[in-house]
């Protein structure tokens, strides 16, 4: 995977001179104070060969996934074998089922293009940017391994999913040719070939390769530099990035670049119509994991004089105030769109759901409450169970039109605003769009179910919906999200919460 080279995160300037870099934005303090230049953070691009490392996880999953399936396939022949009855009816010959062999990879590839994102496309098409229908085409093996594990696993189909794995060895290793090459490494396919391989490993495994190949993504997009996503192409897909590179970071509780101004505006200089109000709300979430990494600074007494506090205080509030400024805006951009639909399923924890006119108000509802619950968490853990997040909101207003959504001035505990986010997920689960709804609620789900008690309606709840996202969606990593998330908890307040 597309690596940097060494493993200090210090500027260039303490690197060279030895020192311990505080590696302060943009310019390191240490260099400020000495009085001499930084040189900033910028990295060059190193290509990491891992693939032995690769084809011998490529082993594992194959094995572990024909396992399953052998053992899945056994109960099917058991369970047939005990539903049928003595006839004395002549019994004829059954055909054999048909087979995929001389048009696989186009049934494959039509399969995942019409349901992997319906209703809520990401980068696709982007990922066929480049694609060639050659086998010594990058794009090509990464979007056949993505088709094939999609197809293997939404029809347990073990020869699909084996040719997925290879085609994802094969990719790996035209991949590494093309980041060798500056041209090719910087040209927007090297991207999409990346984000196409994230997906990949959400399906193949639990965890580990996708953030691997997230920590690419970012290397890849930060060493292009804001300008070169200014083409609408190229600013679509970075759109599409970002929320994963976010994603990621939070998990990490580490500080994203994308929280730089020049980040939020440059690739939208060209076209500042594409602004849209999705895309300032992501401006926002791009704060969440230098906020979580303050935090567990906090927490550990690496960052925990008065001063620390205060300030930690004061952006908590800036962006809850920033937060509500989006919220009202959205009320008056898409009023009585939403709308309650009421249920009789007592296995789930809230007795009626929220329904959308599009799938892409609900992601939008979906992130912002997301974003609401860990600033309003983070609040309670620094002044005391008291916080309330609603005496920000006095001053913004904000006319009602979607009846059964929390405003920000509404009066709401964090379970009432998780509560919000399951409620949302039965519409978001409905089909066209089931597999993209998968996707979607994955990781507002992930945040959700850490301010419910374990055993309880709504943390059991949320442990079969990631079970639902493995076996009906396609997702083999949400199998790793409970009880801690795929690094651990984001915020250290079981006690305040449950």
């Amino acid at each position: 995977m597309v690596g940097v080279g060494g493993r200090s995160g210090g500027c260039h300037t303490c690197r060279r001179r030895r020192v311990k870099c505080d590696e302060a934005h943009p310019k390191c303090e240490r260099c400020t104070k000495a009085k001499i230049p930084c040189e900033g953070y910028a990295r060059d691009l190193k290509f990491v060969d891992e693939k032995g490392r690769a084809q011998k996880r490529v082993q594992i999953k194959r094995q572990a996934y024909l396992e399953a399936v052998q053992a899945e396939e056994a109960q099917l022949r058991a369970n047939r074998a005990s539903k049928l009855q003595p006839t004395n009816r002549p019994v004829g010959k059954v055909s054999p089922p048909l087979s995929l062999a001389g048009f696989r990879d186009k049934v494959e590839l039509t399969f995942m293009l019409n349901k992997l994102f319906a209703g809520w496309r990401l980068f696709i098409p982007f990922v066929m940017r480049g694609y060639r229908g050659t086998e010594d085409c990058t794009t090509t093996q990464t979007v056949k391994a993505l088709s094939s594990i999609y197809f293997g696993r939404m029809h347990h189909d073990k020869e699909s999913f084996d040719s997925g794995m290879i085609s994802y060895c094969k990719a790996l290793r035209l991949l590494g040719v093309d980041l060798k090459d500056q041209k090719a490494a910087f040209a927007l396919p090297s991207v999409t070939n990346v984000l196409s391989l994230v997906i990949f490993e959400m399906m193949a495994s639990s965890g580990g390769g996708m953030i691997q190949h997230l920590g690419g993504v970012h290397r890849l997009i930060e060493a292009r530099g804001p300008e070169r996503h200014q083409t609408r192409p190229e600013l679509d897909v970075f759109e599409a990035a970002r929320l994963g590179m976010v994603h990621n970071y939070m998990e990490k509780k580490k500080r994203c670049f994308l929280e730089q101004a020049h980040w939020q505006t440059i690739p939208w200089a060209k076209h500042p119509e594409a602004k849209d109000l999705l895309s300032i709300l992501c401006d926002r979430k791009c704060y969440l994991p230098g906020l979580l990494e303050d935090m567990e600074a906090l927490r550990t007494g690496q960052r925990a004089t008065p001063a620390d506090v205060r300030n930690l205080c004061q952006n908590i509030h800036t962006q809850l105030q920033e937060l509500y400024i989006w919220r009202a805006a959205w009320e008056a951009e898409h009023p009585n769109c939403c709308s309650i639909v009421e249920l009789n399923d007592p296995s789930i924890p809230y007795s009626s759901a929220l329904h959308f006119t599009s799938m892409s108000r609900a992601v939008e509802v979906g992130h912002y409450n997301t974003i609401l619950l860990q600033l309003y968490r983070m609040g309670r853990i620094l002044m005391g169970p008291e916080f309330s997040p609603t005496a920000l909101a006095t001053s913004i207003i904000v006319t009602r039109t979607n009846q059964n959504l929390l405003l920000p001035a509404d009066p709401k505990s964090i379970q009432d605003v998780a509560m919000e986010i399951l409620r949302m997920v039965n519409y978001e689960l409905m089909e066209p769009h089931q597999s993209a709804g998968y996707f979607q609620v994955m990781f507002p789900l992930r945040v959700v179910f850490e301010v419910f008690r374990p055993g309880s309606k709504e943390w059991d709840y949320c442990q079969k919906l990631f079970i639902e996202m493995a076996e009906r969606g396609g997702f083999e990593l949400s199998r790793r999200m409970m009880p801690s998330g795929i690094c651990g908890r984001m915020l250290m307040d079981e006690e305040i919460n449950t």
